[in-house]
């Protein structure tokens, strides 16, 4: 399944809540316990169901990955030897996962936000990508606008 990682488990967060995945070398994604066969199309498309008439898109960086369904982008967390990685707020900062432009800012400093609000929004291939916070806390700086473009690992937003 390349870009999703055979045999790991992912955490899907959504506004609907977490869901665990796993995904299987037999090309079938089991969440929560519902199996779902995919069949990989070249360039990151994925071919959903019975059908396969449902189409999601996968993008990369690093242990992250998004996935385009619906109309919907997911972020999942790759679940490593039983820990989550470590999102970039756990620093004090979040940055982009990838190459991207800046398409809404949606705080200002001084802003209290919780975990899970949506801070920022990116687009990259095509695909929006929601930068959300990681853990409850309050803005300092904000460090781009909308038509910035944006490289891994620079802050886009700083905390106290």
């Amino acid at each position: 399944m390349g870009a999703l990682t055979l045999g790991r488990r992912v955490v899907i967060r959504s506004d609907s809540g977490e869901h665990r995945v796993t995904v299987n070398d037999n090309g079938v994604v089991v969440v929560d316990g519902v199996s779902i066969p995919v069949r990989i199309q070249p360039g990151g498309e994925l071919r959903v169901g019975e059908n396969e008439r449902t189409r999601a898109w996968v993008a990369v960086a690093g242990d992250k990955r998004w996935v385009y369904l619906d109309g919907c982008v997911y972020e999942l967390d790759v679940d490593v030897g039983g820990r989550r990685r470590r999102s970039s707020a756990a620093h004090g900062s979040l940055s982009a996962p990838m190459p991207a432009t800046v398409i809404r800012v949606d705080v200002s400093p001084g802003a209290s936000v919780h975990r899970g609000d949506t801070l920022v929004i990116l687009e990259a291939m095509k695909m929006e990508l929601p930068i959300r916070a990681a853990s409850d806390g309050r803005v300092a700086s904000v460090n781009c606008k909308p038509g910035d473009l944006v490289q891994p690992g620079i802050p886009l937003i700083e905390f106290e």
